[in-house]
């Protein structure tokens, strides 16, 4: 049995393209001789670069991940919208699922360790994250930024296999697999104020005392 089913497969590239350049906070994964190290970091992906595509990235030396981070084979997995499908948003009877997207990248890793293109990939990064009317700009010469450059391990990933994996129960009607979609949508344009007031033990009414 094929997994995931073909069906799930996304085989357009400009889509996987366009769920990594949004969903740029990723999970890499390497594996060891008796163990795997996990960590989730932002990469920012040149599509121009390789024939797949490079993704670029950078580690703090103190992180235990950097000792694994080898010109090896390394694992990134980018997040996309999920959301958890109720039998009851269906137009037909069906069972209980998790719809989601997101995309799986096998590549070989390159590390970047002179100091003056670690400091060319954190300029470029900040470029591209700033995206908004009035922009942050890291100067080349900001001595906060020079002073920590040696605590810090760039890389690259030179994409060799890229996979989407769209589940949006593409197994149901069109009736159905639009339901679900439209649920998807709205689970995750849902306000989570509550939730961040929570976890960062503030409340609504002083946040938004302070806006």
């Amino acid at each position: 049995m094929m997994y995931p089913p073909a069906h799930h497969v996304e085989t357009d590239m400009e889509k996987s393209y366009r769920v990594i350049e949004e969903f740029k906070f990723a999970t890499i994964v390497n594996r060891t001789e008796d163990d795997v190290v996990v960590t989730q970091l932002p990469l920012i992906l040149d599509r121009h670069r390789g024939k797949k595509g490079v993704l670029t990235g950078h580690l703090d030396r103190s992180n235990p991940h950097a000792s694994y981070l080898t010109e090896g084979r390394i694992f990134a997995v980018f997040h996309g919208p999920d959301a958890y499908i109720s039998p009851n948003v269906y137009s037909s009877s069906q069972l209980p699922t998790w719809n989601s997207i997101s995309v799986h990248v096998r590549g070989k890793v390159r590390l970047v360790e002179s100091p003056d293109a670690i400091r060319d990939s954190l300029i470029k990064m900040t470029e591209i994250l700033e995206d908004r009317e009035l922009p942050f700009v890291l100067d080349y010469k900001d001595p906060r930024m020079t002073s920590w450059l040696h605590l810090i391990l760039g890389f690259e990933i030179e994409i060799e296999e890229i996979v989407g994996r769209f589940k949006l129960s593409q197994d149901k009607t069109e009736k159905d697999m639009l339901l679900a979609r439209d649920h998807l949508v709205e689970q995750n344009y849902q306000n989570h104020d509550d939730l961040l007031s929570a976890l960062l033990n503030t409340s609504n009414k002083s946040r938004k005392a302070d806006a």
